[in-house]
């Protein structure tokens, strides 16, 4: 498979603790990669390197061979790289499509224009509206375009926010625990979405506790420990690693 991002040699320490220590990993293009392990192992660090919320300390991070490392997180959603985060951060008070509206990125428009509300500015306010909608929609929370985002549940928060994260168009998708605090049949929902996402051109790289989720939904998984991968592989080899079993598949809490 292609490789859409690679990591060398990524480190990032946070005074004198190594969050992440030399992670070097491959992620193939079109496809649904896990990234698992135990609590503090690093799975964060990482998302917030790759999306630019945060820089390595050393190494490189390349997007199709250029490199990425230490770019702000808009510059990098410019260039196809998106994410949602274990905590939501929708604007209760806007409605589900006002945020998702928000995330689109709109033609420059003249001042002129915008002052004097021009035809060319409405059609493009509609056109955002109807994507905005479309997104909503492909998601399942087609219901909910005129709901405020603080009346939502937490599962229809959740979605809002896919199709938010959505509205950019990238190339690869970062998504946080998103089946966190969702009912089963809400989950089933999210694995077909997700599953279908790279039918339409994006990667997805998927950190998640549900592992029935994950080893149903991932074509490849990557597992970190303590800073560090210890496995990758497809989602049967992963379930049979004994390093994997030990650190994290056979505790309480996987």
């Amino acid at each position: 498979m292609t490789a859409l991002l690679q990591l060398q040699d990524v480190s990032r320490r946070f005074g004198g603790v190594a969050a992440l220590s030399n992670v070097s990993l491959s992620l193939s293009a079109g496809v649904v990669i896990g990234l698992i392990g135990p609590n503090g192992s690093g799975k964060t660090t990482l998302m917030n390197i790759i999306s630019g919320v945060d820089a390595p300390t050393d190494g490189v991070v390349l997007l199709e061979g250029a490199p990425v490392h230490g770019l702000p997180a808009n510059v990098l959603a410019r260039r196809g790289i998106s994410r949602t985060f274990q905590h939501i951060r929708l604007i209760s008070e806007l409605t589900a499509i006002q945020n998702v509206m928000l995330a689109l990125h709109a033609p420059e428009s003249r001042a002129v224009d915008i002052l004097l509300r021009l035809p060319g500015l409405k059609r493009t306010e509609g056109r955002r509206r109807a994507r905005a909608t479309e997104l909503l929609r492909q998601v399942g929370a087609g219901r909910l375009v005129e709901t405020a985002a603080g009346d939502l549940s937490y599962g229809d928060r959740r979605r809002v926010e896919i199709a938010r994260a959505l509205a950019s168009g990238p190339r690869l998708l970062l998504l946080d625990e998103p089946a966190a605090g969702m009912t089963h049949s809400e989950r089933a929902a999210l694995r077909d979405l997700i599953a279908g996402l790279p039918a339409q051109g994006v990667t997805v790289l998927l950190v998640e506790h549900d592992m029935d989720l994950m080893m149903g939904v991932c074509h490849e998984i990557h597992v970190l420990n303590q800073g560090r991968p210890i496995a990758s592989g497809t989602p049967d080899r992963i379930r049979n690693d004994p390093k994997v079993i030990e650190a994290y598949l056979g505790t309480e809490d996987a």
